[in-house]
Parts: structure tokens; C-alpha cells; sequence
């Protein structure tokens, strides 16, 4: 038995980034690239572990563009077998979903459990009927979990018992694995509850964190996440590109993969030292540990009872995304940091990454002579789309290093008209380092400003109705402390894990 399959998850159709047509087209040639793979390469089956779309009621053209997409697979008899991700799931109020549709045209095999009354059912998979284990071939059996927004742990064992012990078993998940029980968050599953699973499955296969896991061996060859085809959110930009791509990976029985167990070199730890050395054909495998696995060459191999389990990552081809640091230490005038970003853009954009139109991310940074609010960020995402050739571009300024040093209040060689700007950007960061009123700290600082300049504007002691406008001026802020401002929401599309990326890094 040998079978082969590609592993993909996160590709989100239809997601409108920036707003740009050419993002929206970004993904589907992403797509494209797998299948075409896929077929050159003339494998058994493409999975998908969830967030196929970026929607759940996706347009119809994105509708037309996907199944346009996947029709070379249907064609060549090639299976698609999918499971929902947390955004293309079905409604509650909804009998079907997108994916429903794409299954009764044949173009996937959805796979969903059947859950009620704290119940999950793994019911055999039929064309027109569903279910949630489906056996492609003898000896092999591929189950789908998707997206459990809730008692996953519970759901997690109660699938352990239901899957077969006659076979290698895939089993598909849209899930982000965290060891650390206070990083628990919606979508997300300890390593500890995944025990069940453990000894039951040959691979389980998942979805919803946005960078690769698992084929450095940190899940002990047995867990494994591709991470997306392409940028999902801003965050993405800032880890390398080769943490996103799919999974190319080859379960065999025992016989047919002792040999590559036996030679992969570079085992990782104990259990991959085990796994380079005595794997003795069939026979032997029943008295092997339950886990063993090496790498050798970007190749992991991991032996799973009776099965081993090839993977190789393939990383896959993006629309660049470039990082563009600018010092603008010194810069007292928009012009001065407008001329250090286009220096810096000169030294770094070549023509040949012109000319693949790539998304730039300008981080200023140094000890700036300028307001934070006095930065030219349209100015700059206009030289560098029309002058570099840039598709999207974003400037970030948190980098910057506080100007509270006081000769910056008059670096100017003339005029003071800065001074007051300046000193607003003092206030503010100093508001920003004890987290007083967050993500409105420029403003709650001009506040501030202002009240001084009142209350030191009279000899005597204001007016009544001077403090009350003073009350109505600070009382914004106070209710923002105390819970009943508003929500920063840069801050919390940060966070978001399906806004960029949980945990810091990654899911959406």
C-alpha cells in the first residue's frame, strides 16, 4: 500500500485584501499552483483542512472562480477531500454551506461529523449523504473533524473511539495546537488533549494556524499544520515566506517504508535516534514504539505502528513581501523622512522585484525630530507604488524610539512652530509606556496640553464653568479607562486570530 496526497489548508478564496483586485486573484493562482502540482506529480488525493474560502456566503463569482480551479482534479480523477475551517462553515440556521455545494458537483468530499446532544458521530462517507470517514483504498481511511468551536477535547476523544484499527488514518482538523494552557484561545487545543488521538492516527493533518508545524519534528511526527498559500493579514508579512506552502506526504505500510526510516540521518531526539536504526520489515514493526521519526534532506519519516509517514514541505509562490527599514533619526520636516524612505527604497527595490509589483512594509525607526502625526504615510505609499512600483504598501512607526530627549524640542535651527507638535509626542509615548488610555494616547495628550496651557493662562483660581469644561474635556478618557471607551481596532485585528495571527504569528 503506498498513497500519496497533498496537504493543504488556509487558502481563503474570495479574501479582498487591501481592497486590490490583484490581491483577490492572488489566492486562486495559489490554488492553481497546487493543482498543477497535484497533477504533474499524479498524486492520489489533495486534503483540505479547513478555510477554503475566506467567507462562509462567498460571492458567486468566487464560487465560479474556485470550482474553475478544482475542475482539472475532478477531471483526472484526482480526490479532493475537505473539511470546514472556522470561516466557510455552514450556518447553524443553514441545512448546507458552500462546501455543501462543491460536494454535490463532486469537485470535494466534505467530511463533518454528525454531533447532537454532546454526541460526535464519525458516520461512513456517501455521495449524497455525507459522513465523516471515507476509505479511498484498502488500508487507508481519511476521517474529518473540521471546526469545533466547543468541547473540543471531549469530541476529540469521542472520535478516537470511533476510528479504525485496521488501516492508516488521516484525520482532518482545523484546529491550532498551543502546549501552553494559558495561550488557550477560541479555536485552539492543548497538546495534552490531543492524547486520545495519539496511537490512533497515522497523521493529523490541520488547519487555521497560518505558518508550517511539524515537519521539524516538534510534533513528534505525528502532527502537522502546512500553514496558507499566501499573505492572509498584514502580520503575515513578517515572517519568511517559506513558513507557508503544503504538505507533500506518502503513507506506506511498514514493509514499503522500513528502508526510509532505517537510512533518514539527522534524527531528532530520542525518539528519531530510535527511529534511524532496527526497523526490521513488517514483523518487527508490531514490537516498534509507537512514534519514531527522522529527518534526513528536508524529508521527515515518521513510523507509526505499522504505517510510516513521508513528509516534505513545498513552499509555495507568493507575491513578494518586502520589509523596508528606514532610519529617519534626525528628520524635522515630512520632506526629510519622504527623502529617507526613498533613499532606503533605492537601495533595496531592484527591478526585478518591481516588477513582480510587491506589497512593502516601511518600518521607520531611529530617534525622529517629528511628530508621529506629522509623518507623510500617504506621501510615502505614493512614491512607492508610483516610483517603485509597489501594489500595497504600509507604514509602520512603532520602532521609532521616544523623542523625550529635550534638545529635540528644538531641533529646529528656526521658528518654533514644532515645539508644541513635539512635546504633544512626548506626552504621548509617556502615556503610551504606562498604558494610559490606549490607542488614543496623541490625543489625550493635546488634552492635557491644553488644560495646562488653561490653567496657567489666569492668576487666579477658573471659573466653575472652566473646570466643568475641563470635567467634559478628560471625561472621554476616564470612561475609556474604566471599560467604557472605545476598542482599538488596529490593536485588536492584531490579536484577532483570524486577523493575523494568533498567538503572534499566525492563524486566521
Amino acid at each position: 500500500m503506498n498513497y500519496r496526497f497533498l496537504h493543504i489548508a488556509d487558502v481563503h478564496l474570495g479574501r479582498h485584501q487591501h481592497t486590490s483586485p490583484e490581491r483577490y486573484a492572488d489566492y486562486f493562482a495559489a490554488l492553481a499552483a497546487v493543482v498543477d502540482y497535484g497533477l504533474r506529480e499524479k498524486v492520489d488525493a489533495l486534503l483540505i483542512a479547513g478555510d477554503l474560502f475566506d467567507e462562509q456566503e462567498p460571492s458567486a463569482e468566487t464560487l465560479r472562480r474556485a470550482m474553475e480551479t478544482l475542475r482539472p482534479l475532478r477531471n483526472a480523477e484526482i480526490a479532493v477531500v475537505a473539511v470546514e475551517g472556522n470561516h466557510d462553515r455552514r450556518k447553524r440556521s443553514e441545512p448546507a454551506g458552500v462546501m455543501d455545494l462543491l460536494d454535490s458537483e463532486g469537485y470535494v468530499r466534505l467530511l463533518r461529523p454528525r454531533i447532537g446532544e454532546q454526541t460526535l458521530t464519525l458516520d461512513s462517507y456517501e455521495h449524497g449523504r455525507g459522513g465523516a470517514l471515507w476509505r479511498p483504498r484498502p488500508g487507508v481511511a481519511i476521517a474529518g473533524l473540521g471546526f469545533l468551536p466547543h468541547n473540543i477535547e471531549e469530541y476529540y476523544a469521542q472520535a478516537a473511539a470511533q476510528l479504525p484499527t485496521d488501516a492508516a488514518v488521516i484525520l482532518l482538523a482545523h484546529v491550532m495546537v498551543v502546549r501552553d494552557e494559558d495561550a488557550l484561545e477560541y479555536g485552539c487545543v492543548g497538546m495534552e488533549d490531543l492524547a486520545p488521538l495519539d496511537g490512533r492516527v497515522t497523521g493529523l493533518l490541520l488547519g487555521h494556524r497560518h505558518t508550517r508545524m511539524g515537519i521539524e519534528g516538534e510534533t513528534d511526527g505525528w502532527i502537522f499544520n502546512p500553514g496558507s498559500l499566501e499573505y492572509v493579514n498584514s502580520l503575515d508579512y513578517r515572517l519568511p515566506s517559506e513558513l507557508r506552502g503544503f504538505y507533500d506526504m506518502t503513507v506506506s505500510d511498514g514493509t514499503e517504508g522500513a528502508e526510509g526510516a532505517e537510512g533518514a540521518e539527522g534524527a531528532e531526539g530520542a525518539e528519531g535516534a530510535e527511529g534511524a536504526e532496527g526497523a526490521e520489515g513488517a514483523e518487527a514493526s508490531a514490537s516498534m514504539p509507537e512514534v519514531r521519526y527522522a529527518i534526513s534532506d528536508g524529508v521527515l519519516r515518521a513510523q507509526r505502528g505499522a504505517y510510516v509517514l513521508e513528509v516534505r514541505h513545498v513552499t509555495t509562490e507568493k507575491r513578494p513581501a518586502r520589509t523596508l527599514r528606514v532610519d529617519i533619526t534626525g528628520c524635522a520636516q515630512p520632506e526629510d523622512v519622504l527623502s529617507a524612505v526613498r533613499n532606503a527604497a533605492a537601495d533595496e527595490i531592484d527591478a526585478s522585484l518591481r516588477a513582480r509589483h510587491p506589497i512593502i512594509i516601511v518600518r521607520l525607526q531611529g530617534a525622529a525630530a517629528i511628530s508621529r502625526v506629522r509623518i507623510p504615510r500617504a506621501a510615502i505609499a505614493e512614491l512607492l507604488q508610483t516610483s517603485f512600483d509597489a501594489l500595497h504598501v504600509e507604514v509602520m512607526d512603532r520602532d521609532l524610539l521616544g523623542a523625550s530627549v529635550a534638545t529635540t524640542l528644538l531641533a529646529d535651527d528656526g521658528g518654533l512652530e514644532q515645539v508644541a507638535d513635539r512635546a504633544r509626542a512626548i506626552a504621548a509615548e509617556l502615556l503610551q509606556a504606562r498604558g494610559i488610555a490606549h490607542g488614543r494616547e496623541a490625543e489625550f495628550s493635546a488634552v492635557l496640553l491644553d488644560l495646562k496651557t488653561q490653567l496657567q493662562g489666569s492668576a487666579k483660581s477658573p471659573s466653575e464653568s472652566v473646570l466643568e469644561r475641563m470635567r467634559e474635556q478628560l471625561r472621554p478618557f476616564v470612561e475609556s479607562e474604566s471599560g467604557a471607551g472605545d476598542l482599538d481596532l488596529e490593536e485588536a485585528d492584531r490579536s484577532d486570530p483570524d486577523g493575523d495571527e494568533t498567538a503572534g504569528e499566525d492563524a486566521e
